[in-house]
């Protein structure tokens, strides 16, 4: 059985209210004391953006437990899957990737973008000529070791990688948290981005593949070294995607794309995202 951690509360607040509360309403959850707190935990995901709002309002004093623990039926708790609305209010990461994704394509594939597309694409460049990586990077120009990430050359690149973005990114972000995720994304999609900068010494590359492969080498250890339901991710969708990555490296992808794939930032990213399991595995093995 695998819970989820919702909240943690100091150990000095009296939950018992709360718990009583929860379960009249027929949530399954505990309270457990971790590193010096007390966490609540479920069981069900689907459950979670509803008791998180829930916790909030009571936080901020507007909603109070009632004083007598019989309860309406109406105010039980939906264990349905929560809408489209509700799940992208809960994972903000998430919705602002595929957001800039969404301006990066706009900046490729159309006239007006391309004239501010040099300000996101990881070498600079003005007219003719290229500006070197190191005398940018020199200006302060840090962020296009990230921002090729969010470029997409043409709608099914810009879907492809939103859909999967929207998949499993949306359970890391529940998983870690939002900040944690945005960490996670800014590590490995430099990684990814280097990688590909490295090895194929091209500077015109772009899109969130590389992070969404490093989303699969996380899954992909995290599972194996603790199991977890909201990245109980099927091997068949991991064998597909490692086998969509060797397909890409054999450049037979090539001859139906304009353009090549960027296998290095595939590898780099599922490398990174493998790498960041193991080194965070002691956040999550408790």
């Amino acid at each position: 059985m695998n819970w989820i951690a919702v909240k943690y509360f100091s150990l000095d607040q009296d939950l018992s209210a709360l718990s009583r509360y929860l379960r009249e309403r027929g949530l399954e959850h505990r309270i457990t004391e971790e590193n010096g707190q007390q966490c609540l935990a479920v069981i069900d995901a689907a459950v979670i953006p509803a008791l998180q709002d829930f916790l909030q309002q009571l936080e901020d004093g507007r909603a109070q437990l009632p004083a007598d623990t019989a309860v309406a039926p109406a105010a039980t708790f939906n264990a349905q899957e929560p809408s489209l609305l509700v799940q992208a209010l809960y994972t903000p990461v998430v919705l602002a990737l595929i957001a800039l994704s969404a301006l990066g394509a706009l900046l490729v594939n159309t006239e007006i973008g391309r004239a501010y597309l040099h300000l996101m694409t990881f070498q600079d460049f003005a007219y003719n000529y290229d500006i070197p990586v190191a005398e940018s990077l020199s200006r302060g120009e840090i962020w296009r070791l990230l921002t090729p990430i969010f470029l997409h050359f043409g709608i099914f690149h810009f879907l492809f990688n939103s859909l999967w973005m929207w998949d499993l990114g949306r359970r890391l972000e529940i998983l870690q948290g939002k900040w944690a995720f945005l960490l996670f994304v800014v590590i490995t999609g430099v990684a990814s981005n280097l990688t590909q900068y490295f090895w194929s010494g091209a500077t015109n590359f772009g899109g969130m593949s590389g992070v969404v492969y490093a989303l699969v080498g996380f899954i992909a250890v995290r599972q194996r070294i603790c199991p977890h339901p909201l990245v109980a991710v099927s091997s068949a969708l991991i064998g597909f995607m490692l086998f969509w990555l060797v397909l890409c490296m054999t450049g037979v992808v090539d001859y139906f794309i304009a353009g090549s794939v960027a296998n290095a930032a595939h590898v780099g990213g599922l490398v990174a995202g493998a790498i960041y399991a193991l080194c965070t595995r002691h956040l999550f093995l408790r």
